[in-house]
């Protein structure tokens, strides 16, 4: 380890993560999935808070507030096993409803925030059924993959850049521009 350079350090980590051998908690394998969702968003050019893996339980059911222009999302992440063919239910199609309407008087927004539902299964009949009635976005079947996950800050001051990858402190927090 010592004779690696920082370069190899940090790639041996990377894929020692990406591996999988170690046990990962529900909870880690949720944000896992919400970073996998919020890359997405990034690369189409949404603004991406993580709410979900900065706050932990004290979220309000808000994973991830992505902001392209004038739209506004506040996204509810779901990592289910499919094998286990148990769908989403009509309970957190209202969290996440309640969340878009929390978020948009807490913010002052002057058009409501967009609820929107992500989940690696698949949503119950009723769950839809409220979901189109409550005008959430669902998106169903959209599978965990890896992704691009070397977030990197350049300042401003001297162009230097700090790479931070998912299991550094400060990953989280790093909002890409």
């Amino acid at each position: 380890w010592a004779s690696l350079t920082e370069s190899a350090r940090n790639q041996l980590a990377l894929d020692r993560y990406w591996q999988g051998s170690r046990r990962r908690t529900a909870w880690t394998a949720g944000i896992q999935y919400e970073r996998f969702i919020g890359y997405r968003h990034e690369a189409k050019g949404y603004r991406v808070e993580y709410h979900g893996a900065n706050l932990g339980r004290d979220d309000l059911g808000i994973d991830l507030v992505c902001v392209k222009d004038d739209e506004v999302r506040v996204v509810q992440c779901k990592r289910l096993s499919p094998t286990k063919g148990i769908p989403v239910r009509e309970n957190v199609i209202a969290q996440v409803y309640g969340a878009a309407r929390y978020y948009t008087m807490e913010h002052s927004l002057l058009i409501n925030a967009i609820p929107v539902l992500y989940t690696t299964y698949e949503c119950s009949d009723t769950a839809r059924r409220f979901a189109q009635l409550l005008g959430v976005r669902l998106f169903e079947n959209i599978g965990f993959q890896p992704y691009p996950c070397i977030k990197c800050n350049v300042s401003r001051i001297d162009a230097q850049r700090i790479y931070h990858l998912p299991f550094d402190q400060q990953y989280d927090d790093t909002i890409i521009g």
